[in-house]
């Protein structure tokens, strides 16, 4: 049986004038197949900055978008749901990899990385 996960290439640069800088994220590889049980690994790489705070995302179809990790100063902390089977990995200031370990079904989805100067507050994240 096969499960596939989709994700996300490229994420466009957002601009606002006066406001933030642009910055361009690259996700690869665009779509991934693979049979149940298998390892996957997806990789995300910042193109101008070196944010230091790094996030994957996921999205399953019709659902809202979760964070499931966050990568900071090499350390991942993750959300309840991905504290097992998956491993965030800051491999240099640019890029970054999402490996999950033992692909279920609940595992095809829309997935997503990020990168900000700042902090973003989890599902578990107080204020």
């Amino acid at each position: 049986m096969y499960c596939s996960l989709c994700k996300f290439v490229t994420f466009p640069p957002l601009c606002v004038s006066g406001v933030s800088e642009c910055i361009l994220i690259t996700q690869w590889p665009r779509y991934i197949f693979s049979h149940l049980n298998n390892s996957i690994e997806l990789n995300c790489y910042q193109n101008d900055t070196e944010y230091e705070y790094l996030y994957w995302y996921k999205q399953q179809k019709g659902g809202t978008i979760q964070m499931m990790a966050s990568v900071v100063a090499g350390t991942a902390d993750y959300e309840d749901e991905y504290k097992s089977g998956y491993q965030a990995v800051r491999l240099s200031k640019k890029q970054w990899t999402l490996t999950i370990s033992r692909i279920q079904e609940r595992d095809e989805a829309f997935y997503l990385c990020a990168a900000s100067f700042a902090h973003v507050l989890g599902q578990d994240t107080e204020p």
